[in-house]
């Protein structure tokens, strides 16, 4: 299973990856070059955060990811979701960025627009 790093250095960062588009919690994340060609939609992720409140202590979850940016020069971001069941996790993410929720989406936000604009 591949395996993905996601290290926000802030709550604020953090907040601009949820992509509240996607329903429970979906981050966006940027992936390694050596295992683009494992993710695939609906495919299961091990990925490994560095939660900003945290300090240093990495947690390991798995994920499904849920889009892609296919065939263009955005194709290292994809869109991981954590699983219903999760729903401690679900609550932090959720806690954490509580109070920067109007930043959610902008990095989505951005690529997409990145995207259109350059065709």
């Amino acid at each position: 299973m591949p395996t993905l790093t996601f290290n926000p250095k802030s709550v604020v960062e953090l907040a601009v990856h949820v992509v509240p588009e996607f329903y429970p919690v979906t981050l966006l994340i940027r992936s390694d070059l050596d295992c683009q060609n494992e993710l695939a939609i609906n495919s299961s992720v091990i990925v490994n955060v560095n939660w900003p409140d945290a300090e240093g202590k990495t947690e390991t979850l798995e994920a499904t990811i849920v889009f892609r940016f296919e065939g263009s020069e955005l194709k290292e971001w994809v869109a991981v979701t954590i699983p219903a069941e999760n729903q401690a996790l679900i609550h932090r993410v959720r806690y954490l960025c509580r109070h920067h929720t109007n930043e959610y989406g902008k990095l989505f936000g951005q690529l997409v627009n990145d995207v259109y604009y350059s065709h």
